[in-house]
């Protein structure tokens, strides 16, 4: 292999590489367990505006149900 094709493997092996450490950096495992941070829901309700609101406030409900369910199965 010459220079020029070992360059280009190693910028292209490189790029994957840089793609995929990105990727692990900004994978947010609670945003896949929405009982993991309860207190997210109830903190957006509060903070959001009033035409989002209701909206919020029923969704922290609804979540805060599921995850009580999920709790007593466990």
């Amino acid at each position: 292999m010459d220079k020029s094709g070992l360059i280009k493997a190693a910028v292209f092996f490189f790029a994957i590489g840089l793609v995929v450490l990105l990727y692990r950096l900004t994978l947010d495992d609670s945003v896949q367990d929405p009982c993991a941070q309860p207190q997210s829901d109830i903190s957006g309700a509060v903070l959001s505006d009033e035409q989002d609101q209701d909206a919020m406030v029923n969704r922290a409900i609804i979540m805060k149900g599921r995850c009580r369910e999920k709790d007593e199965q466990d």
